[in-house]
């Protein structure tokens, strides 16, 4: 992730979040420690190898999150550790230095953190993670990033356009989470409730929160499936073959049955033991007939108390099946007609058919057979890896955003009169500019 994306902070600050809210919902297991311990270890040695990171993994406040998680797994840890040593008494006292000495480690790596930090304007944040937590703060100080199209906050229709019928799947699935909560439920609220806050900072996160959708939909949807097919293998007519035999249909032949067994067994119990009294044993007795009795039958009326009627069933399921079925055409038209369009390649219709326009790529392929392999090509950063990677040439900027300084170089040139134009592009060593203008 460190290597195809700068959104890998969203998942390192995700899972510690997670293991936080593990250890404190009293969570905690072996499996835990060990799943998140190596990870934050081998996973900031492996972040620090790719170039664009380096010490960043180390220095930067989109990390420390997991490092400070990292400290309070261990205290917790040795916590239970010590406990499995310990009596009550002496765990008591040790429990006091843990915390103690916890705390005060905690309190020195905090201290230290914020040393490294309060040199920072930002407070050792990127802007892009700034622009993320305060939907404001690019807007305010990186215009060139608030520009762009796909950093707009998305419409409600641009949901719709995206997830369509998910939307209203996903709040049937959060209730499923909690039905029971179990540390693998806990993590997918929480990495919805994330990524649905990111989404609406930027339309491009939609790209976050669709895995998320997706997986919470599909518990709501096997839900409903589930008591649908339920309700109606409970309506169905028994058959003559399942019918009971006369002897077992008397109410009293199983009671009297268990009754016969364990009243065997306190006698055999009391001739061994010598010590059970009559009363005592049949208590016992009538306990275990409670319980043998009851067993077959509770978890029976506790699935017919979810029993709807078999036609309401048989056209909820028919409902389910069409959804899908529609979900899929749309998922299938919004692939083909808005997510496949190639930037390179222009169309439009008209009323005499299909215009496409080539001109783009016509512009690259004079670029590459007409120019010098060292000539610099000054655009606009959006067409910065196009023209990299289909003219062969070198460009003064590109679509990776991390010197803002020098798009805006680019940027004054494009929008001053020709001299002051020509004198930046003569700074910057262009020999060709590529200008795009409709018409």
């Amino acid at each position: 992730m460190v290597c195809s994306w700068g959104g890998y902070t969203f998942i390192i600050n995700l899972i510690p979040m997670h293991v936080l809210l593990c250890i404190v919902t009293g969570r905690y297991s072996s499996r835990l420690y060990v799943a998140y311990a190596p990870l934050v270890v081998l996973g900031t040695l492996l972040a620090a190898l790719v170039p664009v990171v380096g010490f960043n993994a180390v220095l930067t406040s989109e990390h420390f999150a997991s490092f400070l998680v990292f400290i309070i797994l261990h205290v917790v840890a040795l916590v239970y550790y010590i406990k499995g040593l310990l009596t009550p008494r002496l765990f008591k006292v040790a429990m006091t230095f843990v915390l103690t000495v916890g705390l005060a480690l905690c309190l020195a790596v905090v201290a230290i953190l914020a040393a490294l930090v309060a040199s920072s304007p930002t407070k050792g944040w990127s802007g892009r993670s700034l622009s993320l937590l305060d939907p404001t703060y690019a807007s305010k100080y990186i215009p060139i990033i608030a520009s762009v199209s796909e950093h707009q906050p998305p419409t409600w229709p641009s949901y719709f356009m995206a997830i369509n019928v998910l939307a209203f799947l996903v709040p049937a699935g959060i209730i499923s989470c909690f039905l029971p909560l179990s540390d693998a439920s806990s993590f997918l609220v929480l990495y919805l409730v994330t990524s649905v806050y990111f989404s609406g900072v930027m339309v491009r996160l939609m790209l976050v929160l669709a895995p998320a959708v997706c997986i919470l939909s599909g518990i709501a949807l096997s839900e409903a499936f589930n008591v649908l097919t339920r309700s109606m293998k409970f309506q169905r007519p028994i058959s003559d073959d399942t019918l009971p035999t006369a002897g077992d249909s008397t109410p009293g032949s199983s009671s009297t049955a268990t009754i016969t067994t364990s009243t065997k067994n306190a006698n055999i119990k009391k001739e061994k033991m010598g010590t059970i009294s009559k009363e005592r044993s049949s208590k016992k007795s009538r306990k275990e007939t409670e319980l043998v009795g009851s067993s077959p039958v509770r978890p029976e009326k506790e699935e017919k108390l979810c029993v709807l009627p078999s036609e309401a069933s048989a056209m909820g399921i028919l409902f389910l099946i069409m959804l899908c079925g529609l979900y899929v055409i749309h998922c299938v038209w919004a692939a083909a007609e808005a997510y496949s369009a190639p930037s390179i390649v222009l169309t439009s219709r008209s009323h005499d058919g299909l215009h496409v326009y080539d001109d783009f790529r016509e512009s690259y392929a004079w670029l590459r057979h007409n120019t010098e392999v060292d000539d610099k090509v000054a655009s606009w950063w959006d067409y910065g890896y196009q023209t990299t990677a289909m003219a062969n040439r070198t460009v003064i900027v590109d679509n990776n955003t991390w010197n803002n300084t020098h798009i805006a170089t680019v940027g004054t040139a494009m929008s001053s009169p020709e001299k002051g134009a020509w004198e930046i592009f003569n700074s910057l060593d262009v020999k060709y500019v590529l200008v795009v203008f409709g018409g």
